[in-house]
């Protein structure tokens, strides 16, 4: 089993300082009342880069280019009390270290709810009224194409613009007084990886003489958008023509060598009854160099972090029919015994594949390994 190595496991911290003012100073999309209270926003950011097939990221997964600072009242329905969306030079040097600063101007009050979401679609979150319509807004995988959250969306995905989430509940801002709270940004997305596919056919079985080369690697039933409570919605899947951010084309792979390059993907979270799938495309030849049988195209589906016979899954338990977490990384190995199917709708034999997978969040890695017999 080969597992690349990762980044640190927590993303950002925010921290927050929160102190009264008598300014008149007029800052916020959203105008607050009478007396005032200014929360201050540490965060850092990192270098850009993009997703490179065959260098895993590192830093650049926890960029920020863009993000919208949200405090809900405690009052009945959680009006909005500030929102207000910040880039480029909204987002100052702070005054020491090596962070960014911003500010938001908002009404004090007790029991308020901050919700800061980084990265998300330009004025995605404008017009929102209270926390409930906070929360509806859809988050979409399209934006993770986008190099630093800038231009227009493309066919492959960056690490440099993963949208993240943190949540600070029960804060009281006090007119006059100054509070401090903490707010850790988590990603809202998953990595799936697949860095090693390798062939073992029986030498005294069936296909002894086989071949299988791969063509393709690419996501199926991934959710296209996500919200604030982590609920995916909207299943699409990649391919050479359609949604082509989800799908990776392997044009030099040598039939029977172990493929060794890292192949990833970001996608939200899934824990529905269509669980998202890592795709393994290719050729395969039953009689390999003989003239018996022809070569076709066949598949290998892995059902992401699902148990079943012949899959190894280390750091997690895996469930019934797969699913997707957020801020968790699927590191995927397989190792191909037989033919696959000749459809990617169709379930594989799990004698078929062998398949290792390493389920993890940020901090930790989780390994699923895998053997098509």
């Amino acid at each position: 089993m080969k597992t690349s190595n990762y980044l640190w496991a927590v993303l950002a911290t925010a921290t927050l300082s929160l102190s009264a003012c008598g300014s008149d100073e007029n800052e916020n999309v959203m105008q607050p009342k009478e007396k005032t209270a200014k929360l201050e926003l540490t965060l850092v950011g990192a270098p850009v880069d993009s997703r490179a097939t065959g260098t895993l990221p590192t830093t650049d997964e926890s960029q920020i280019n863009r993000l919208t600072v949200a405090v809900f009242t405690g009052a009945t329905g959680n009006p909005v009390n500030a929102l207000r969306e910040f880039t480029g030079k909204d987002i100052k040097d702070a005054a020491t270290g090596s962070g960014k600063t911003i500010s938001i101007l908002c009404e004090p009050g007790d029991e308020q709810t901050i919700y800061v979401v980084a990265n998300a679609s330009p004025e995605l979150f404008a017009g929102v009224t209270n926390l409930a319509g906070f929360k509806a807004k859809l988050m979409l995988l399209s934006e993770t194409t986008k190099a630093a959250g800038a231009g227009e969306v493309t066919d492959a995905q960056k690490a440099n613009n993963l949208p993240m989430l943190g949540i600070v509940n029960k804060q009281n801002l006090t007119a006059g007084a100054e509070a401090t709270a903490t707010a850790e940004l988590t990603r809202l997305v998953a990595r799936v990886s697949i860095s090693s596919i390798k062939t073992a056919f029986d030498k005294a079985g069936q296909f002894k003489d086989a071949t299988f080369n791969v063509t393709g690697i690419y996501l199926k039933n991934a959710n296209s958008s996500v919200n604030a409570e982590k609920t995916g919605s909207v299943s699409i899947s990649g391919s050479d023509k359609a949604n082509k951010y989800l799908y990776e084309a392997v044009a030099s792979h040598k039939a029977n060598t172990e493929l060794t390059t890292p192949y990833y993907f970001y996608t939200f979270p899934n824990v529905s009854t269509t669980p998202t799938k890592l795709i393994i495309k290719g050729t395969f030849d039953a009689d390999g160099t003989g003239s018996t049988s022809a070569p076709v195209t066949r598949y290998y589906p892995i059902t992401i972090n699902k148990k079943q016979a012949n899959t190894t899954i280390t750091g997690g338990e895996g469930t019934d029919k797969g699913s997707i977490v957020a801020n968790t990384r699927y590191v995927l190995t397989a190792v191909i015994k037989g033919e696959g199917v000749d459809d990617d709708d169709t379930e594989i034999d799990p004698a078929t594949l062998q398949l290792t997978v390493t389920v993890a969040d940020w901090e930790l890695t989780i390994n699923q390994n895998v053997t098509f017999e």
